[in-house]
């Protein structure tokens, strides 16, 4: 189970690259990149956890300990990033900034639930 926190890190530091660089982009209201930004989370979260727990071979009653491990190293790095945003993520303006933090709660919310859900089910292979 140690490589799941190590996972959880990699997903967090590419996420935070990736808004530290392009968040002003993806968090602009009324553009389609929001909206992009948001709704393909839903099924790419979730398609991710399902690779990893057959990747690593993950029983289904491990998957929610696992899908925990994958989500709280970067819940814990986020309180620091938050707490500096304007440092860490130059391109988000303070006005659009809730906007990221729903978009946080939103992808750990899935990461949690895609731990859940397949715990509950036996997927078909891809």
């Amino acid at each position: 189970m140690r490589f799941y926190p190590f996972f959880g890190f990699l997903l967090w530091l590419a996420a935070t690259l990736l808004f530290r660089y392009w968040g002003g982009e993806l968090i602009q209201p009324g553009t389609i990149l929001i909206w992009l930004s948001f709704g393909l989370i839903v099924p790419g979260i979730p398609w991710l956890m399902l690779a990893l727990f057959r990747f690593r071979g993950t029983a289904p009653q491990d998957r929610p300990k696992a899908a925990l491990l994958v989500a709280v190293p970067g819940m814990l790095l986020d309180l620091l990033t938050l707490s500096f945003h304007r440092s860490v993520f130059p391109g988000i303006s303070d006005a659009n900034f809730h906007l990221f933090f729903v978009w946080l709660m939103w992808a750990y919310a899935l990461i949690l639930l895609a731990g859940l859900y397949y715990s509950r089910r036996t997927a078909k292979p891809v």
